[in-house]
């Protein structure tokens, strides 16, 4: 089956690169259920987007972004809707092409750094996964960087091949789409020239090789890397189970 025969997108008002990780190939002929599902940023969900998410049985928000997002772009009262919101920040400074001063290393050098000093974030989302009933929704910002290097571990550890993830990663450039109209206008009030600002929703399949390897080289993979921040042999039981069918 080609990675992107089935339609894993959700609808969600307003909220973009909502997908599910559901349909893969994984190990042993299983495949991946759509337990979890990766997006961006949820503060322009409406009051029918809150509506959706409960309808698509979301249960539980892992949201990777720092204090300083989060008080800029609030998410709605999930609450209301039994809906329960856990912060996990990957970093607490910006590591976007906007925030490096100077010489920008690439989103390959970034995803690796991400590994190494989102490790509480990271342990968070097994942990939550394991633990939560129904879906577990997890983004970031754009629900590219943080939030595809989630992806990756997670596919990882269900068993999934490093085309599958690599598909899953670029299909964001797409989804984002909508996206750089809005966001490159003002990248370039901000003093940003146009290569750099479209760097921000660019998604190439070499920063997921790179970091495939990088992960393959420190950690052997998802499950040595999990292990390594400190996730438990029964979570991490638990969440390959409901990773998998």
């Amino acid at each position: 089956m080609n990675v992107l025969t089935i339609e894993r997108e959700l609808r969600l008002e307003v909220v973009h690169n909502v997908r599910h990780l559901g349909g893969y190939r994984a190990g042993d002929g299983s495949m991946t259920t759509d337990v979890a599902v990766r997006s961006a940023s949820l503060h322009r969900l409406t009051e029918r987007g809150l509506e959706q998410l409960r309808e698509l049985d979301v249960t539980t928000i892992v949201d990777f972004r720092s204090d300083a997002e989060r008080a800029r772009d609030v998410t709605p009262d999930t609450m209301r809707y039994g809906i329960r919101v856990v912060h996990a920040p990957v970093f607490q400074h910006d590591m976007s092409p906007a925030g490096f001063e100077g010489e920008f290393p690439g989103f390959a050098a970034v995803y690796a750094m991400f590994l190494e000093i989102g490790g509480a974030a990271y342990r968070t989302l097994f942990e939550t996964l394991a633990e939560a009933e129904g879906r577990v929704l997890f983004h970031c910002a754009a629900g590219k960087d943080r939030t595809g290097v989630a992806a990756a571990l997670l596919l990882d550890l269900a068993g999934a091949d490093d085309e599958t993830i690599i598909v899953d990663y670029t299909v964001t450039e797409r989804l984002l789409a909508p996206l750089k109209e809005q966001w490159l206008p003002q990248m370039r009030e901000r003093g940003f020239d146009e290569e750099r600002a479209a760097a921000l929703l660019a998604a190439p399949r070499e920063d997921m090789e790179a970091t495939l390897r990088h992960l393959r080289e420190r950690f052997g993979s998802a499950e040595g890397y999990a292990r390594a921040v400190g996730v438990s042999d029964s979570a991490l039981s638990a969440v390959r189970a409901r990773l998998t069918t």
